[in-house]
């Protein structure tokens, strides 16, 4: 029986596990008269030629090319290869002689290497099959995955048979509309269309709402989240911080649906993207401070992106993974290097980022798992569809506490900000009356503004100041408890003395829990507490 040359049996071997076809491209003729075999692997992108020489059946030949000659059929061989960002991506041609070496032979090739910025990348090889030795004019910076150590295991592991070197076949589901994608850039649009009109406050750029309109609808902070607003994990990846940002993350949504969400199916689509903004929330949780607010979708599209990449190993080499693999690391590379943001002077959550990338590695995993190369999809689709309906019913979650608390948060973005706060009584005297004016809705204001006219005895005034500043109590009594307290206290100081039944019937709770300070010293001066 006759055993094959090891020059064919790596033929076979590079068709069955590498992706490449027994062929050449018209313009490649020249490395076809010089070899035994050529072998061509194209992903739409770049274009891999392989020349084999087989000097196990014809002893002492050689490539007869000079690498010069390679280059010049490489430079003729370019337009089979694509541009990305406008720049046309590389050839390779390896040149690779099997069988007994030869005196010179290494000599010889070390020629075959790569000019400085050449799109045309040519490489020599040698292969002593008897020693199991491999020589190589290139080498690589991680040798483990390169050419030549594919030819190395080769040799160091018995031969296959023939009925095992068969390129896998795939089934891949047909391309359809992503409507699940399409459906969820609809309710990103709707929500930031939300944002923008019922806004708290005046937007701080064009179509960008004020920080308070993103907590007040359900924006990511750990103070809020440790403070019993867990919803705020399912809300905020729906939220975005301005229109540039939307408009990025619809892109790059889109991107992912149009190549990924017919070959999952759209329930484990769905699953993917819920588990990625989950855990995105999550990780913006951990690596950000407690009091940032984190937005976005950012994380979930990570999380669709690294699945992508997962499972574009379930495909076999050639275009369809390349092409996965392409858009994941165009995508990925950018979302988790810090460096990219400081570079952009823009401020990014990479812990979203970063948690979104887990979550969607290890749904990709569990794809992985479960996906047979018979089925067009991935099995299992019965509980991931149930698993995403969870989590379509889960966002009424978010909504309940978005309702709930948008009043309160939309009322507290009213008031006087911290760093505007009198920090002194002479302060007090001095802005009572134009905090007022810019801040209506907080009643610390109509307090500070009622005490000044109370000491220039100003009753009726502080009168009006008091209850314009209880007016809305029922509304600011969660967020300051300690001031309905000073407000009665001032109330009942400012009523005459006709009045002076409602103002004992006012002073007597505040009598009651206070027994000093200025609060009881003001009631007791006008003998409002029995004394």
């Amino acid at each position: 029986m006759s055993v094959d040359t090891f020059c064919s049996y790596l033929a076979k071997q590079l068709v069955a596990k590498k992706g490449y076809r027994i062929t050449h491209v018209p313009k490649a003729t020249g490395l076809a008269l010089a070899s035994d075999v050529v072998l061509t692997m194209s992903d739409g992108l770049t274009l891999n030629m392989v020349c084999l020489v087989d000097r196990e059946a014809h002893p002492g030949r050689e490539f007869a090319l000079s690498v010069e000659d390679v280059r010049q059929i490489g430079d003729g061989c370019l337009h089979y290869t694509g541009r990305v960002n406008g720049a046309k991506m590389p050839l390779s041609i390896t040149i690779i002689e099997i069988g007994p070496p030869s005196p010179g032979q290494e000599q010889r090739l070390h020629t075959y290497k790569r000019k400085w910025r050449a799109k045309v990348i040519p490489v020599a090889m040698t292969v002593d099959p008897a020693s199991g030795r491999v020589w190589s004019s290139h080498r690589p910076l991680i040798r483990s995955v390169g050419l030549a150590a594919f030819i190395e295991r080769l040799l160091a592991s018995p031969r296959e048979a023939d009925a095992d070197l068969v390129p896998p076949t795939v089934a891949t589901a047909p391309k359809t509309f992503p409507v699940l994608t399409v459906a969820i850039l609809a309710v990103l649009v709707a929500v930031f269309a939300a944002e923008i009109r019922f806004g708290v406050g005046p937007l701080t750029g064009p179509l960008q709402p004020s920080i308070a309109t993103l907590v007040a609808m359900g924006g990511l902070a750990r103070s809020l989240v440790i403070a019993g607003d867990w919803y705020r994990l399912l809300s905020a990846p729906f939220l975005h911080i301005d229109i540039m940002h939307l408009l990025l993350n619809c892109v790059a949504l889109f991107v992912a649906g149009l190549r990924y969400e017919h070959l999952v199916g759209r329930a484990w689509f769905g699953l993917i993207y819920a588990a990625g903004a989950v855990c995105g929330s999550l990780g913006s949780l951990m690596f950000n401070g407690a009091s940032i607010v984190s937005v976005g979708a950012s994380g979930a599209i990570t999380g669709l992106f690294a699945a992508m990449l997962v499972t574009s190993r379930h495909f076999p080499v050639g275009r369809l993974r390349a092409t996965l693999q392409r858009n994941a690391i165009y995508v990925l590379i950018p979302a988790l290097l810090p460096l990219t943001g400081a570079l952009s002077g823009k401020k990014v959550d990479y812990g979203a980022h970063f948690g979104g990338a887990v979550g969607g590695v290890a749904a990709g995993l569990l794809i992985l798992a479960v996906w047979s190369s018979a089925s067009p999809l991935p099995s299992g689709r019965r509980i991931a569809a149930a698993i995403a309906c969870v989590s379509t019913l889960a966002l009424a979650y978010p909504v309940f506490g978005v309702a709930r608390n948008y009043e309160s948060v939309s009322l507290m973005a009213q008031f006087i900000p911290a760093e505007r706060y009198p920090k002194s009584a002479a302060e007090v005297t001095a802005r009572a009356q134009d905090l007022v004016k810019q801040y209506p809705r907080d009643p610390r204001a109509h307090l500070m503004l009622a005490g000044r006219l109370l000491d220039l005895n100003d009753r009726a005034g502080a009168e009006r100041e008091a209850r314009a500043g209880l007016a809305e109590e029922d509304a600011w009594r969660p967020l300051l408890p300690a001031v309905g307290v000073p407000l009665r206290a001032m109330l009942a100081a400012s009523l005459d003395d006709a009045r002076r039944g409602e103002a004992l019937t006012l002073a007597k709770p505040v009598c009651d829990a206070s027994h000093d300070g200025p609060v009881r010293r003001l009631l007791d001066a006008r003998q409002l507490c029995g004394s």
